[in-house]
């Protein structure tokens, strides 16, 4: 059976996230290539990244 870890993000690794991505996206840079830029930085995958910038997202549109 496949064991899958989950580890918290923590608020500096947050704060890193948000500034690839809005520097990124103020740069007209593909979504794609910042989530690997992301990936890269934070020793996650492309896909966890996706996924914490989507809730951040959420998150601040709820406030």
């Amino acid at each position: 059976m496949t064991k899958f870890y989950y580890h918290n993000w923590t608020h500096d690794e947050d704060k890193l996230l948000t500034e690839i991505m809005t520097n990124g996206e103020r740069d007209r840079k593909k979504v794609l290539a910042l989530f690997k830029e992301a990936a890269e930085k934070l020793q996650r995958t492309a896909k966890s990244c996706q996924n914490r910038w989507y809730e951040i997202r959420e998150e601040k549109a709820a406030v």
